[in-house]
């Protein structure tokens, strides 16, 4: 399970409650070298000295065993590069709201739409109100307590990691997802949200069109937190895909 920048491993937490049916996985929620409680012991000055560390990591964690990824934003990038190193051995993805385009500026990207629910607490600190609507597409109290829950322990747990300047300053790896992705049979689920005003969802479209196996599923009233926006359809989505897992591996 690789989480997206600068966040940690609480942000696919919400992804766990599917299991339940599905307990016989193993799960590895990795806070990402030089992020989270991963911070010491590396040193990261770039997206490419992430991949390394993390590639070194699953080579000696699980040796000639076999297994399957889930990549949120800068995770989905990092999971595109593993896939050209371990081939088959990857088993499938499943990749929500993937970051394909490393420059900000080069992204595709929908204009800022905001679906008013419900009023935020009125005790809310206004440091966790500015971070919450900086991605906040389903504005609403429940929403905002799933973000301060699953989000911002990463965001607070990396404000003052050096690491974090040196992600954003060198974000890109070598090549891009879609030549790293260029000869991985395997099947791929890629969930975006229509209104993902970081990634956004066009550019995940056009490696979506490039792969082998693959599911698109584009959700609307959701950004990139679209885990929490539209909770149910995403794990509905996530469901589908460990029982399709399930029975390949039958």
């Amino acid at each position: 399970m690789l989480h997206g920048f600068p966040l940690d491993h609480h942000s696919l937490l919400p992804l766990e409650q599917c299991f339940s049916q599905h307990d016989h996985w193993q799960r590895y929620y990795i806070d990402l070298p030089g992020l989270g409680q991963s911070r010491d012991g590396f040193d990261i000055r770039s997206a490419s000295d992430v991949l390394k560390a993390l590639s070194d990591y699953l080579t000696e964690e699980f040796a000639e065993t076999d297994f399957a990824i889930v990549g949120y934003s800068f995770g989905g990038l990092l999971a595109s590069a593993l896939a050209a190193q371990y081939g088959d051995r990857i088993r499938s993805m499943f990749l929500l709201a993937p970051e394909t385009v490393a420059a900000d500026n080069a992204r595709t990207l929908p204009k800022k739409t905001v679906y008013y629910v419900s009023d935020l607490p009125h005790d809310a600190a206004e440091q966790e109100v500015a971070a919450y609507r900086a991605t906040a597409v389903v504005e609403s109290a429940e929403n905002f307590e799933l973000f301060k829950r699953y989000i911002l322990p990463g965001l607070m747990g990396n404000s003052e990691n050096e690491s974090v300047r040196y992600l954003a300053e060198n974000p890109a790896l070598a090549k891009t997802a879609a030549e790293y992705m260029s000869q991985y049979r395997r099947p791929v689920t890629i969930v975006v949200g229509e209104n993902d005003t970081m990634v956004g969802y066009e550019d995940a479209f056009a490696l979506y069109r490039t792969l082998q196996e693959a599911t698109y599923v584009c959700l609307p009233k959701a950004g990139h937190t679209l885990h929490l926006d539209q909770a149910e359809s995403v794990q509905c989505v996530f469901r589908r895909w460990l029982s399709d897992l399930s029975q390949q591996l039958r």
